[in-house]
């Protein structure tokens, strides 16, 4: 398309700078400062932890209130064999004890009194990223029950250009059924990519379900997703400049500068760090990760979600004959479920699943951290979150398994271990008490990605002993002061 002089010298006008530059740092992402649009992680890993596999003590720490250690100078055996694969991470990650899917057990209690599905998979998964109660489907699964996080910053980090969210992985079969964990709406599954192929070609713009055609290259792809202000200017600047005397070319210039910046304000990615190439080599995990990262990279998109595949018992040594389901139940002493006797080489399995995870958790932090990005990489401008659908393998919703990588623009102390007290009566009677709703979290993460917001999903619920659980107000206890 040709641009012609008026057009040119209107591109390049300070009223469109000034008008765009006044605009509220929350339309660039914010969060972090203009040059560095904060992203998010969602990594979802199913059948939650054994505890003593991955919490650590603090020591002199008072049994009640708040406490923390710092994690910088720890050496790796120092570090629960979970958390151990990332050490190298060490200053950049937030591990965070005592949390509790709240909202997940106060649907249980509401499902025990009216009726329902109750199987904890099916609503921990439905609760756990939407923070309310689930869709009940009179005699199928349970599922969510409204729009999910990583939907929800979806819709506000989107813009032309660039997806809202991509969710990549594997389909989670608890019960014979399968159970997402991201939803658009009510009801309503995100669709999951589950081929690192199709992902990339979907990702770049140039897959069309159903089609076959040619493939865009590399350059037309990223263009397409990337077209700069100057990019369609470019020849007729390059026409009007030696007309111009030299203080007209000076102004020129300077507004063109001023364009590069306002575009650079606006968080496009530099040309340098989009490789946008697809590496087929390593398993389908890695793939994934190294997808996320040119995501982020390109800016073609700010919110991922990631949901790790269950492993065969083959992938961590153990026999073919045998089921991760099976040694979940059986992961626990004296609080084993489905009436299954403690095995310690359940114990064993389901810790060697949980340092499975973080293995490829680190690879997705070594791929972050590998790009440059401002004054840093872009790890310091994410935060990767690792949640799990249950607590514990043996189906409990209180202590979950909870922990935070990168800072997200500094928005979030990191190099870290902290512990919540359980203070709060559990909506169900006889279960032990918990700490702070996972919805709590999620106001933190909104807030981190530049939003206000001072809920996500339910707001309130009631303990079992008529208390009121306030659900509501982030979790300063993790932001940088």
């Amino acid at each position: 398309m040709r641009v012609n002089r008026r057009q040119l010298l209107k591109a390049l006008g300070l009223g469109a700078l000034t008008t765009l530059a006044t605009r509220s740092p929350l339309a660039f992402a914010g969060g972090g400062g203009a040059m560095s649009p904060s992203r998010v992680v969602f990594f979802v890993t199913p059948h939650g932890h054994v505890p003593n596999a991955w919490t650590m003590p603090i020591p002199g720490a008072p049994a009640a209130g708040f406490a923390e250690r710092s994690l910088v100078d720890l050496a790796s055996p120092d570090f629960s064999e979970v958390l151990r694969p990332l050490h190298p991470f060490r200053k950049r990650l937030l591990a965070v004890e005592g949390l509790s899917h709240t909202s997940v057990l106060a649907d249980i209690a509401e499902v025990m009194r009216t009726g329902g599905d109750l199987n904890n998979h099916s609503v921990g998964v439905a609760g756990l990223l939407t923070g309310t109660r689930a869709q009940q489907n009179g005699g199928a699964p349970c599922t969510g029950g409204s729009r999910s996080l990583d939907q929800e910053l979806a819709l506000r980090t989107g813009a032309p250009g660039r997806f809202g969210s991509r969710v990549y992985g594997f389909e989670y079969v608890p019960n014979s059924s399968v159970a997402p964990f991201s939803f658009l709406g009510p009801g309503q599954a995100t669709p999951i990519v589950a081929d690192p192929a199709v992902a990339f070609a979907d990702l770049l713009g140039y897959y069309r379900p159903g089609q076959v055609g040619s493939v865009q290259t590399r350059d037309q792809a990223i263009g397409a997703k990337r077209a700069s202000v100057l990019d369609g200017v470019a020849a007729e600047y390059e026409a009007l400049s030696p007309r111009l005397d030299a203080e007209g070319k000076r102004k020129l210039d300077d507004h063109r500068d001023l364009v590069r910046q306002l575009e650079a304000s606006l968080g496009v990615a530099s040309p340098s760090s989009c490789q946008a190439t697809f590496d087929g080599s390593g398993d389908k995990l890695t793939q994934f990760m190294r997808l996320i990262k040119l995501a982020f990279a390109c800016d073609l998109t700010r919110v991922a979600t990631f949901i790790a595949p269950v492993p065969q018992p083959t992938d961590i040594g153990y026999p073919a004959n045998t089921t991760m389901h099976t040694y979940a139940h059986e992961s626990i002493a004296n609080a084993t479920s489905c009436g299954a006797m403690f095995n310690p080489v359940a114990a064993r399995a389901m810790t060697d699943m949980g340092v499975w995870y973080a293995q490829h958790f680190a690879t997705l932090l070594q791929e972050l951290d590998a790009v440059p990005e401002g004054s840093g990489t872009l790890l310091d401008h994410t935060v990767v979150v690792w949640v799990t659908e249950l607590a514990t393998p043996t189906h409990l919703h209180h202590d979950a398994f909870t922990l935070l990588a990168g800072g997200c623009n500094d928005f979030f102390s990191t190099g870290r271990y902290v512990r919540y007290p359980r203070e709060n009566t559990s909506p169900i009677a006889g279960f032990a008490k918990a700490g702070p709703a996972h919805n709590r979290l999620y106001v933190s993460l909104l807030q981190a990605m530049g939003q206000t917001d001072t809920t996500f999903g339910m707001t309130s619920t009631k303990g079992a002993d008529g208390s009121t659980i306030d659900l509501t107000g982030p979790l300063t206890e993790l932001h940088t002061a």
